[in-house]
């Protein structure tokens, strides 16, 4: 299996979190520690500046590659330097974990799967927000997570071995705010102003309300998409009242292919409840907007409508065939009277 399409597998193994501040921006590394006979390397890792793919490392090529919006152009040697730091340092304590994990759960055959996501957030003013490392192993098992937001310093050993003493979560708090943070925010700042053309534009979303028959029913499903960055707000009213998202499907942002990202919310309205009067409005807040977006749709009132509809046409066709009626009677009157 080729490169790309590894990065591509890599990347599925974690959700790529969102920066916990407006505004801010984040570099987050999604690594892979394989056990086992499979295509791939055995260490992998996919770099994220905020929701865009930048950088590129495994154990093979032991060298990161750029991989963001443009590829073309040398990385700054100083962000080489601190990535093969890094990463080496991250592959060979993974791979010590993953070895005593797996003698710890016995394990003599298959594949194992160790991940972590480790990584940082920056204010705008360029000041840190926090750096976090988060372990699972197989997938299932949180191993351990170390969380340091510039004022407390959190550690969770998980419960698959036994945690670090105090001198040793004193170490690790030292190593993350003194080393890996600044590195982290130095290799953030520079592949922020490589791409900030990209990650710093707002494309305002489009919104569509879509009206569908299913069975036993419609669907009014509130549709936004087009928009970036992909913080977006959107729900669904009745009657000017929230509709519980317990009642929706749907809810997740999904990139469209083209850079940007769409939402889609579903409601299921059965025909008792269409042939009341409510309104249905979707509205969406978004940080290229200035105001909310709004569009709405009265089910009732356009059953009512069609309805009216109908019976015009109705008349209409029966005035039609009268007019046709008196018409050929004139004519067989007058050719009689001939």
């Amino acid at each position: 299996m080729g490169k790309t399409n590894h990065q591509t597998w890599c990347s599925l193994c974690f959700v790529v979190i969102e920066p916990e501040c407006s505004g801010s921006h984040s570099l987050w590394a999604l690594a892979n520690y394989i056990i086992g006979e499979t295509p791939f390397p055995e260490f992998t890792a996919v770099v994220m500046l905020d929701d865009i793919h930048v950088v590129y490392y495994d154990s093979n090529d032991k060298q990161p590659v750029y991989r963001g919006p443009k590829p073309n152009g040398k990385i700054h040697d100083e962000v080489v330097q601190d990535g093969d730091y890094v990463f080496g340092i991250m592959y060979h304590h993974m791979k010590g974990r993953s070895f005593h994990l797996k003698h710890h759960f016995n394990l003599t055959g298959g594949v194992q799967v160790q991940q972590r996501l480790t990584g940082c957030e920056m204010l705008d003013n360029g000041e840190p927000a926090l750096i976090m490392e988060k372990d699972t192993f197989n997938a299932i098992y949180t191993d351990q997570t170390l969380y340091y937001n510039m004022t407390h310093f959190t550690y969770d050993a998980g419960k698959l071995r036994p945690g670090y003493d105090g001198v040793r979560r004193e170490y690790l708090r030292t190593l993350y705010g003194n080393v890996f943070l600044p590195i982290c925010i130095r290799t953030l700042k520079r592949i922020l102003k490589r791409e900030k053309n990209v990650v710093m534009r707002k494309v305002p979303p489009r919104l569509r309300l879509i009206k569908k028959e299913v069975s036993g029913g419609f669907q009014v499903s509130c549709l936004a998409f087009g928009f970036y960055p992909r913080h977006i707000n959107m729900t669904l009213l009745r009657d000017g009242q929230p509709v519980a998202e317990q009642e929706l499907t749907g809810g997740e942002v999904l990139p469209s292919g083209d850079g940007t990202y769409q939402l889609r919310k579903s409601l299921e309205v059965s025909t008792e409840e269409l042939n009341k009067r409510h309104n249905y409005t979707c509205t969406a807040f978004h940080l290229s907007l200035d105001n909310k977006l709004d569009v709405s749709w009265e089910s009732g009132a356009e059953r009512v409508h069609l309805s009216t509809l109908s019976v015009l046409l109705v008349m209409l066709l029966i005035l039609i065939l009268l007019g046709i009626f008196i018409c050929v009677k004139g004519r067989r009157r007058t050719a009689s009277q001939t």
